[in-house]
């Protein structure tokens, strides 16, 4: 997945409009939807992390490997990160006993 379909995706899973993403970002309408239509050559790291925030996003999930990145990865590797590191860890070690059944 490429930048604006990360942006896409977050967008439409959390119920916002463009209107409102680009309201809560701080930036305009006419960015975010050149953005999830791949018409942006280059936009500015400022401008990049306000969508990401308002996304509930980081930075790092618009780079991470392709295979990582569809939403419900997504999610979850979220959900991990703003674990403390024992619950993370138990979470992780739980998810592994699962899958290996």
């Amino acid at each position: 997945m490429n930048i604006g379909e990360i942006v896409l995706d977050r967008r439409q899973i959390k119920g916002m409009t463009i209107e409102q993403l680009a309201e809560k970002a701080d930036v305009s309408v006419s960015l975010i939807s050149r953005l999830e239509r791949e018409r942006v050559d280059n936009i500015k790291l400022a401008n990049l992390a306000a969508i990401a925030n308002a996304l509930q996003l980081q930075m790092a999930d618009f780079f991470r490997d392709p295979r990582l990145q569809t939403p419900k990865v997504v999610e979850l590797l979220d959900y991990l990160a703003n674990q403390p590191e024992q619950k993370r860890e138990d979470a992780a070690a739980l998810m592994l006993r699962l899958m290996k059944l």
